[in-house]
């Protein structure tokens, strides 16, 4: 296995660690934490294109490859799950709140009785 190998798949590794951080993050609502582990994926995935080569890998290692894709993308999955309802509530909360301040800004506030 070449270096190049080695630093490939040790950044594969470290992309589907740093995934099923970032699902135990959404899964508990440290959506602080998901964000920064977010901007931690998209370097470590610019990183590995860096690293990808022309150069067939080896049955073993290209195996190992795609079981840590596996695991990134089955992550992905759940870590949608959990999120995409949350920001849909957020946008409806978000979408009253615009309709609130609309109907102030027309209405004037309400008047005591």
């Amino acid at each position: 296995m070449t270096i190049d190998s080695q630093r490939l798949l040790s950044a594969y590794d470290c992309l589907a660690r740093t995934t099923g951080h970032m699902l135990s993050a959404a899964q508990s609502g440290a959506w602080d934490k998901l964000i920064d582990l977010e901007r931690h994926c998209a370097d470590l995935v610019a990183r590995m294109s860096a690293l990808e080569t022309e150069e067939p890998l080896p049955e073993d290692l290209r195996q190992h490859k795609a079981t840590m894709i596996r695991k990134v993308l089955a992550d992905d999955a759940a870590i949608r799950n959990i999120t995409e309802p949350w920001l849909h509530q957020l946008g409806t909360m978000l979408s009253c709140n615009g309709q609130e301040r609309r109907l102030l800004h027309a209405y004037g506030p309400p008047r005591e009785n």
